[in-house]
């Protein structure tokens, strides 16, 4: 996992979006952060859809199933073509996860692997676990001022969850890339 590529490329962006939208007296853009990100993980979350115990439709949104014969194993495959919905709603939280970290530490001060997490015993659980980091996050930074752990610590969990959702590294590394470039043009184009 290149975090220092992915903190750098944000770091582009986020220059990008401040000379198209500078902020404005008094904002708080740290917040709005904040709160996008936790608009994000909802929207993540509703792509995930298993926690929707209501509807027979729990499956993921991961692209249009699409079943072929193959020889080679002599049986039917399920191939996914089309958008992944999903890795593309977690890669949306991870622009803003970065791009938080840049605006309250230094991504090289980090320290990830002072952490030895466990995952949560299930997605559900690790979304609300997440949610409510982002929730401590806040409270660290506008409150008691402990938030590089807390910062440390979200990072870590968001990582676990694409774990769980089944990503590898490297997808959501090519993901990042891909996206990073779609909010490069938006910006170039009066989004």
């Amino acid at each position: 996992m290149n975090l220092s590529k992915l903190f750098e490329l944000q770091r582009q962006l986020d220059a990008h979006i401040e000379k198209e939208h500078p902020r404005q007296e008094g904002e708080d853009r740290l917040a709005k952060k904040i709160l996008a990100l936790m608009v994000e993980l909802g929207e993540l979350c509703q792509e995930w859809r298993g926690f929707k115990y209501w509807s027979h439709d729990q499956a993921p949104r991961i692209g249009i199933p699409s079943v072929h014969y193959d020889e080679n194993l002599g049986h039917d495959v399920v191939e996914y073509i089309g958008p992944n919905a999903l890795l593309e709603e977690y890669v949306d939280c991870l622009h803003f996860i970065l791009s938080i970290g840049l605006e309250i530490t230094e991504p090289d001060m980090l320290d990830l692997k002072r952490w030895n997490l466990t995952k949560a015993d299930n997605i559900t659980e690790q979304f609300l676990w997440l949610m409510a980091d982002v929730t401590d996050l806040y409270n660290g930074l506008y409150h008691d001022g402990n938030f590089k752990f807390d910062y440390e610590f979200l990072l870590l969990q968001f990582i676990h969850l694409g774990e769980m959702l089944g990503f590898t590294w490297s997808e959501i590394e090519q993901a990042y890339l891909e996206k990073n470039q779609v909010n490069h043009r938006r910006q170039d184009s009066n989004y």
